[in-house]
């Protein structure tokens, strides 16, 4: 008996499980991710027209789990928007749990948008109503603090300054890797 939970022992540290188990970050979470069809509207975040900003913060997004530094996410998705948008949609983790902190890029001053200049991830500009696919990955730089949906929200902006943006996603699919 003592033989077979050594090996088994062996086993769940080899395949990862004995960290998921633990709460630790191993691999996809089960369950988690897949948000399936849904809108985003993406609105003046500083009331002077210059950032558009929505955020996600559903609790399926990662149950009850939380993003740590180190970590990779990929998110599969495929939308449309309402409007051409001209500029990409920057992606990323924030903590918004009673402030604002980046998590997935870093933050110079004066910059607040996730986008690849600054560590972050981005959509691409799309036309009205023309169905976009893309596979983004976003790289955690900071823990969030806690397991809250809100130390966890994953943000969408943009400095397209055209105005408000509803996202029509389709599929949307996020996993830790």
């Amino acid at each position: 008996m003592k033989k077979a939970f050594i090996v088994l022992l062996a086993l769940c540290v080899a395949t990862g499980a004995f960290a998921q188990a633990k709460g630790k970050t191993a691999g996809p979470i089960e369950g988690a991710g897949n948000l399936g069809k849904f809108e985003l509207k993406l609105t003046d975040n500083m009331r002077d027209g210059k950032n558009f900003q929505g955020v996600v913060q559903n609790p399926k997004l990662l149950l009850e789990t939380k993003v740590t530094k180190g970590e990779k996410y990929v998110l599969k998705a495929t939308y449309t928007t309402d409007r051409d948008v001209t500029r990409p949609i920057g992606v990323g983790f924030a903590n918004m749990n009673g402030g604002w902190g980046t998590l997935s890029w870093r933050q110079p001053k004066g910059i607040d948008i996730p986008s690849p200049a600054v560590g972050g991830a981005e959509f691409p500009a799309s036309k009205a109503g023309v169905p976009v696919t893309v596979e983004i990955e976003i790289n955690i730089l900071n823990s969030a603090p806690g397991t809250n949906p809100k130390a966890n929200t994953l943000v969408f902006a943009t400095l397209d300054t055209v105005g408000p943006v509803v996202i029509s996603f389709t599929e949307f699919n996020l996993v830790r890797q």
